[in-house]
């Protein structure tokens, strides 16, 4: 085929004519092209929306559920003991809330004038009945445990605040006293 007749086609023609030519394209075109991208970008903004509020509808649905556990969180102590002899404070405790699955993870002692004696991390929990160590390291409802920490300074004779944190930020307070017992001559 002669490229001559080629350029003289008509649809060449139309084409070159819409591509290049000087005359303005039709109205209804322009309103056609002009709507297309407002649709598309009115559905790109609904995605990106629809999106965002999936996002945030579920992290409601996770604060709002961590917060009920949170609540129904209960631990008692039982008891609370320092051994001199090996510098030893264990603390026994019981799961009287409604959740299961409690884990302790932080415990706070101050002396008599609320001055901090330390921070401690919570390592392992032991079953009071067994004295076996618990494999979850969490208390369900019911279950009683132990676990020590070794203070630092050692305590005196005297009286203490310890609070233990859970972890879901729940605390737990709880106070004793002991006396250091000297040899009768």
């Amino acid at each position: 085929m002669d490229i001559k007749k080629i350029r003289r086609s008509k649809p060449a023609k139309l084409l070159r004519n819409l591509l290049f030519g000087k005359r303005a394209v039709s109205v209804a075109l322009t309103t056609m092209i002009i709507t297309a991208g407002v649709i598309a970008a009115g559905i790109a903004v609904l995605y990106w929306a629809y999106s965002w509020g999936n996002t945030a509808n579920s992290q409601y649905a996770n604060t709002v559920g961590n917060n009920q556990n949170s609540i129904e969180e209960s631990i008692a102590f039982e008891y609370v003991n320092y051994s001199m002899a090996n510098n030893q404070l264990t603390v026994y405790v019981i799961n009287v809330g409604l959740s299961n699955g409690v884990t302790l993870v932080r415990l706070y002692l101050w002396n008599s004038a609320n001055q901090a004696i330390g921070t401690y991390n919570i390592g392992q929990l032991y079953a009071i009945s067994d004295r076996t160590a618990i494999s979850t390291n969490s208390l369900n409802r019911g279950d009683e445990g132990y676990f020590t920490v070794t203070p630092s300074p050692s305590l005196s004779s005297g009286y203490y605040t310890l609070r233990i944190v859970t972890g879901s930020g729940r605390d737990f307070d709880d106070s004793f006293s002991f006396e250091t017992v000297q040899p009768i001559d």
